[in-house]
Formats: C-alpha cells, structure tokens, sequence
C-alpha cells in the first residue's frame, strides 16, 4: 500500500470499520439521532427521505427499519456497496446511490433532506453553497432539510477531546491530529493508520472543512430558496436549544417557495 492511502480506503476505514469496531456505542449514538430527527423533523412514517453523505449509512438503514422509504447517496463507491449488503442482509428496501453531493440528480422528489455529521464545508464557499441549492431543487415544496455542523464559536471547546491522539480500529491503531486555522474558518484534520501486524503505515490526504457561523448558514439557506424554521444545539432528546457553548449547531429549513433563479445560476461554476 502506498504512504498516502486512496480517500476511498479512509472512508471504508472510518465509516464502516470503525463503526464496527464500536459496534454498541454506535448503535446507541444513531437510535438517540433517528430519534431526535423523527422528533425535530415531525416525521409521520409516510415521508421519503434523502440522505446526502450517508457513509455506511447508519441513519438510512436505522429510518428504513422503521418503515421510511429512504435513498442514501455516498461519493464512495465502496462504502455504498457495505450499505447496501447492510439493507439486503437486514431484509431493508434501501436505495443506496453512489453519487456526488455537488450534482445531486434529484428534482423535488423528498420531502426530507439530512446532511449530518458536520458534511457541509468540504469545498469552497461556491461550492458548499452549490450543494445547498442543489438540496433546496430536491425537496417538494413544503418539504425540510436538517443540517447537523459545528458551531466554529466553540470549536476550541470541540477541540478539547478531538485534537490529537492514538486510538484504536481493527486490527490496528489511527492517530488524529487536527487544528483550526481561524483566517478561513476552517477545520483541518489529518490521519495516521498503523497495522504492524499487517505492514500497513499509511497517511490520510487531509480534510479541510469550512465551518459556518449561524448567521452564514442561515443566509446560504435564504439564497438557495429554503427558510429557516428552528435551530438545536445538539442532537439528542430532550431538544438542547442553541446557546452560547453549544458545539453543535443542528438547523432545519423548508423549502416552502420556488428555488430562485441565482441559486439555481450558482451551480454553473467550473470545477
């Protein structure tokens, strides 16, 4: 294996390996979320739902189960293929779409869009306001979108136990190491995989994610058409509101009139 391993190795690695390997803290973390989302989000059962960077796709296959109709889009192919041998070995009707989130497909098919996990941010700010638009342009009228980020207010907070540090996954250890650099308001993260046992010494290619204040999301959100209803500050029942040390910022918009002609010019850029 090279020393800079491929992003899609990194994404198998964290989004289906490492969840395996905290199998029970995982599971407990994504019943708390799909039961925040069906609170927060007023779901009666009959909704579709979209779920952009779904990964191993914990949240599409948890919603599945409980009877929503559900498509998860991934950029990594081999990540959706875990998924979708997820849904059939569960007996799960889900659609799992390799597929970029800059050019969504879709054309006011959901009435429910999730980009969870702090997703947003992984390219300029063209772009991110791109992938915003391009969600608004999926969802029916009426239809909503939640957003789970960091608040960058309180990213030194987050920082506290994410910064740098060796942990376990597999057979073999990942060292963290991230940093904000707060000219671009963006977070950066890097990896380390060691395996002795297997040879493997590989570096991840690095993150750099843009992390937007309230006020900066909820204006990409009015430019791409969509309306802020409410904000939380984490994602878990009771509802947490949003306040000065929230870490979390979790923002829910509707879709409630035609998406505007500048979002729909915005998505024509070179990239």
């Amino acid at each position: 294996m090279p020393d800079q391993a491929p992003r899609e190795w990194w994404e198998e690695l964290f989004q289906v390996y490492e969840f395996a390997h905290y199998r029970q803290y995982a599971d407990e973390l994504t019943r708390r979320e799909v039961d925040f989302l069906i609170d927060a989000l007023g779901l009666s059962g009959v909704e579709t739902v979209l779920d952009v960077a779904c990964g191993g796709g914990r949240h599409s296959l948890a919603l599945a189960a409980r009877g929503w109709t559900v498509v998860g889009l991934d950029a990594a192919a081999s990540v959706i293929a875990h998924a979708q041998a997820a849904a059939t070995d569960q007996g799960l009707n889900v659609e799992f779409v390799t597929g970029d989130m800059r050019q969504l497909p879709y054309h006011e098919r959901f009435d429910v869009v999730l980009l969870m996990n702090s997703s947003l941010g992984f390219f300029d700010d063209e772009t991110n306001q791109a992938v915003l638009n391009g969600i608004a342009r999926a969802l029916v009228p009426g239809g909503k979108v939640l957003i789970q980020c960091l608040n960058p207010y309180q990213i030194e907070r987050y920082l506290r136990d994410f910064r740098s540090g060796w942990y376990s996954v597999g057979s073999g250890f990942v060292l963290r190491e991230a940093r904000f650099d707060p000219r671009r308001a963006t977070l950066v993260i890097n990896y380390r995989y060691v395996d002795a046992g297997r040879g493997i010494d590989v570096t991840h290619p690095g993150d750099q994610i843009r992390l937007y204040g309230f006020p900066e999301l909820t204006t990409m959100l009015r430019v791409a058409g969509l309306r802020p209803l409410s904000v939380f500050g984490d994602t878990t029942l009771p509802p947490v509101s949003f306040e000065e040390a929230s870490i979390w910022q979790v923002v829910i918009a509707t879709r409630d009139r035609p998406v505007r002609k500048e979002a729909e010019d915005a998505d024509r850029v070179d990239r």
